[in-house]
């Protein structure tokens, strides 16, 4: 049998074939890992965003419902605190607790990242850690995630970086208080309830403009609550005056359920005028003499009869009201007062004419005091 084998210079020849295709399919399949790698990486870092700000897609009866760690904490997880360790342990953070007056909630309810089992989603699809980088100060609200990408290397053309920035995490909320007619009420005080101070029930307190708007800035994201909690309330389109405009009459309405009793009256006016006599619910409760602006007239109790200072309780209590704040600009649902009780205040005895002047008048000037702003007509 006649058996022929390769020549040496065909072995040579196949040999440099092969090497060459090796050559050329080595780079070919490091390349496909490496864009394999970036893409589960982006994936990867896509996941610890979710984990810090909640998916926007995820919603319950058309609201959305997932605001991830900062929902909760009230900011992105600081340096000081532990970082991204944070997402998946509680440390130091309070646990969650909902106050169901407030109606609001704060603190740590996690893990707010899952992953396969033995794998430290802290590192890239390369096994290199990301670099997180919040703001400085301890309850940060922007920051960077940063893979090295391919290279490894920092600050390089192939790194991979997710950039949080102020319009991902927080809001100016605005809304408005008015009565049941439709009209915003001036002067109402309303407090905000949320999670701050990396995981602390917040209230921050605001006060309605003469429209009856207020609003809340730099607010995170999440489900928060809003609540209205007037004293008095200047009654819209109430003023009354004698012919000279020197007797001024003005009502104000009591929304909270407790009687609210007038100690301290102080009018602020222009013009170098002054008045002297005090009148509520038609009982004069102060005749002085020359009472100025800015001056704070102390209602005589020995020459008042029982009840005459006081404005009678509300019929209905405002709550606090659920809302979503998930944008730069969140516009919330309107806040309706009802069920006050009006009562009559009366500024006498000017002795100039007060038209067209405006008039502010505080009520027991203090921590619970209503402050009232009107122009003479």
């Amino acid at each position: 049998m006649n058996r022929k084998g390769f020549t040496l210079v065909e072995v040579i020849v196949i040999l440099a074939v092969l090497s060459i295709l090796a050559a050329m399919a080595v780079p070919m399949a490091l390349r496909i890992f490496e864009r394999t790698a970036e893409d589960t990486t982006r994936e990867e870092m896509d996941n610890i965003k979710k984990a810090l700000l909640g998916n926007p897609q995820k919603l319950q009866t058309s609201f959305r419902n997932d605001f991830g760690y900062l929902g909760d904490i009230g900011c992105l997880p600081s340096t000081a605190l532990g970082g991204l360790d944070r997402l998946l342990t509680q440390g130091s953070l309070p646990v969650w607790t909902f106050d169901s007056t407030k109606q609001a909630g704060a603190g740590w309810k996690g893990p707010y990242i899952t992953g396969t089992p033995g794998e430290d989603f802290k590192k890239d699809q390369l096994g290199n850690d990301y670099t997180y980088t919040p703001v400085a100060g301890t309850c940060p609200l922007t920051a960077t995630l940063v893979s090295n990408g391919p290279d490894g290397l920092p600050s390089t053309a192939d790194d991979i970086t997710v950039t949080i920035v102020a319009n991902d995490t927080t809001a100016t909320i605005r809304g408005t208080v008015k009565n049941t007619s439709g009209t915003g009420l001036a002067g109402v005080p309303v407090e905000y309830y949320s999670a701050a101070n990396n995981g602390v029930l917040t209230t921050t307190s605001g006060t309605t403009d003469a429209n009856g708007n207020y609003s809340f800035s730099s607010a995170p994201f999440g489900q928060r609550a809003v609540r209205a909690v007037p004293f008095l309330v200047f009654e819209p389109g109430s003023v009354t005056t004698n012919g000279g405009r020197t007797d001024i009459s003005f009502q104000v309405r009591n929304y909270s359920t407790s009687a609210y009793v007038i100690t301290q009256v102080q009018a602020v006016f222009t013009g170098g005028a002054n008045y002297d006599q005090i009148q509520i619910n038609n009982n004069t409760v102060d005749n002085g003499s020359n009472f100025i602006s800015g001056q704070t007239v102390n209602l005589d109790a020995g020459d008042i009869a029982a009840g005459d200072t006081t404005i009678a309780a509300g019929t209905v209590a405002t709550s606090s009201m659920r809302v979503v704040v998930d944008s730069p600009n969140t516009l919330v649902p309107d806040i309706t007062l009802s069920g006050g009780t009006l009562g009559t205040i009366e500024l006498n005895s000017f002795n100039q004419n007060m038209q067209n002047r405006t008039i502010t008048v505080t009520l027991n000037p203090g921590p619970s005091s209503s402050v009232v702003t009107f122009v003479v007509p």
